[in-house]
């Protein structure tokens, strides 16, 4: 495999994996695209996704918008997909906030769609990127979508989740962020409303809740300016002595629920629920056989220094 992307028509680069310019972030994802096709320029700021439903209320636009632009002006690329609704508005809003922002296309990076987002993109394309993993001339297809969702995920230190219901394809993103050892973060909405149903099911399983881009700078570390590694980072934030407890008696081979019951004396109930917190928070992977392995950013060095600080 060469060492140099390869420049395509429209202004169009494909960047295959092990070359120069290939986002090391994916490199450590299940299924890392061979191939991407940028139409831009992918910032090397931190990045955060921002992410919601197509159908998006009034509050969650204003929200989405307020975000992305407070982001940007805080020197944090934000990663969206190009969906109408929270998607535009996060995009929209980072460019208002002069920040570079990324959308993540089901399509080949020359397709608009939706057709209504035609201007943003070309916007995109000249103050951000465009990136897909599917060459130009592509035509979206139902199960592109989908599958796009773990590069948006994989490009990002965290994935924050504005408006979704109960079966929204963001929730189907925040899975995937947390295989990819990604925080997970929500924004609670009106108790009771449709949209409000996904991201509580979040915060209820251990998202983070965030209401402003300082909680969401807060949660990943970032100071303002953007100044962190744009690696992720072996010491996770907030530990409880619980979670230390988990992690080590998992060593580095893993174990299953009852692994766990028998090392640390927790009842069943007890470390599958902690688990289960510790999955949304990236903490841990749950591998084939129901056995869990500490994430593959999160190095046993973390735990000795979270316990010295």
């Amino acid at each position: 495999m060469g060492s140099t992307s390869t420049a395509s028509a429209g202004g169009i680069i494909r960047v295959d994996r092990g070359q120069a310019g290939y986002p090391s972030f994916l490199d450590g994802i299940p299924s890392p695209p061979e191939s991407l096709y940028i139409r831009g320029s992918l910032p090397p700021a931190p990045r955060v996704a921002l992410v919601g439903s197509r159908a998006a209320d009034d509050y969650g636009m204003s929200m989405a918008r307020k975000l992305g632009c407070e982001l940007a002006e805080a020197g944090v690329c934000v990663v969206s997909g190009g969906a109408g609704g929270i998607d535009t508005a996060v995009l929209s809003g980072c460019l208002d906030g002069g920040g570079l922002p990324v959308a993540v296309l089901g399509t080949g990076p020359d397709i608009a769609y939706p057709a209504s987002n035609r201007e943003l993109f070309e916007r995109l394309a000249r103050e951000g990127a465009l990136v897909s993993e599917y060459p130009p001339g592509t035509e979206g297809r139902s199960f592109q979508f989908p599958k796009r969702n773990r590069i948006i995920s994989g490009l990002s230190l965290g994935v924050v989740v504005v408006r979704a219901a109960e079966k929204s394809g963001s929730l189907i993103t925040a899975r995937l962020a947390v295989r990819q050892g990604r925080l997970v973060m929500a924004v609670p909405g009106p108790a009771g409303e449709r949209l409000s149903a996904g991201v509580h099911g979040l915060l209820r399983n251990g998202a983070r809740l965030v209401e402003s881009a300082e909680d969401i700078l807060s949660e990943l570390s970032i100071s303002k300016g953007g100044q962190r590694s744009l690696e992720l980072v072996a010491r996770p934030p907030d530990l409880t002595q619980g979670e230390r407890k988990l992690i080590e008696a998992l060593g580095p081979d893993g174990g299953s629920v009852d692994d766990l019951v028998t090392r640390i004396g927790m009842s069943s109930s007890e470390v599958a629920s902690a688990l289960l917190q510790m999955e949304l928070k990236g903490l841990v992977e749950q591998r084939p056989g129901m056995v869990y392995k500490v994430a593959r950013w999160l190095h046993a060095a973390a735990v000795g220094t979270q316990e010295g600080a």
